[in-house]
């Protein structure tokens, strides 16, 4: 699909950003005369001009002002690329931003001033090029959320994988932990039975150094008695 050549993004966008990036306070409900319309050249050279507020209502309330008025921007950045020559919706639209706000005063303004630069201009064509512009941007971002949906699909299925191997190997160090806790009891019940163990065979040790005190004391004692009768009895 052609586009208009020769154009300033800056410069066709400069309106519409102003208009997007306003304080979100600022109220437009009051009417005030419309400006006039900026001259419009002839169908074949169409005047640059500058993309108006897509006013379509959305649910934002999930959506951050900022992000959404960024991303508000490269839609309006898109459909200024799709602009198809000759004059339809597109300039109508930017015409009635033009004046300061986009309703049905500045809308029908737009579209009968236009209409005498261009007098194919009806309102067949006006509604059939919104619709055009509308389906052909939709389409995009069907794409792109369609492109966006497989990341997001990529992205969960390295969080499950991901999630799994953490769950694998705790699995593993929690039946590690079992074993050694239960190497740990068994050897702490081992430890306590160990004086028990031995008991028998130090008190047996025991005994028989007592037993082995007291027969040596009893043979040193007769030896002692022996002497003694050697020493009075044999010269």
């Amino acid at each position: 699909m052609d586009t208009k050549p020769g154009k300033s993004s800056s410069g066709i966008l400069r309106n519409i950003k102003r208009l997007i990036f306003e304080d979100e306070g600022t109220s437009h409900e009051e009417f005030r005369e419309p400006a006039p319309v900026p001259p419009v050249l002839p169908a074949q050279k169409p005047e640059p001009v500058s993309v108006p507020v897509y006013t379509k209502p959305v649910d934002t309330g999930a959506v951050p002002g900022g992000d959404l008025k960024e991303m508000k921007g490269r839609v309006l950045e898109l459909l200024e690329k799709l602009n198809e020559e000759g004059i339809d919706f597109f300039e109508v639209w930017n015409a009635a931003a033009d004046m300061g706000t986009i309703d049905a005063v500045s809308i029908k303004a737009a579209f009968t001033s236009l209409r005498y630069v261009d007098k194919s201009l009806t309102r067949d064509r006006l509604l059939s090029s919104a619709r055009k512009y509308a389906a052909k941007i939709q389409e995009v971002i069907d794409q792109d959320v369609a492109q966006k949906q497989g990341l997001k699909q990529t992205v969960q299925s390295n969080l499950v994988n991901e999630k799994q191997q953490f769950e694998k190997e705790m699995n593993e160090l929690e039946t590690k932990i079992r074993d050694l806790q239960n190497q740990l009891s068994s050897k702490q019940q081992s430890y306590k039975e160990l004086d028990s163990k031995y008991e028998d065979q130090l008190k047996d040790i025991d005994q028989k150094i007592s037993v082995g005190r007291v027969a040596v004391n009893e043979v040193v004692s007769d030896i002692q008695k022996a002497i003694a009768i050697i020493e009075q009895n044999i010269n």
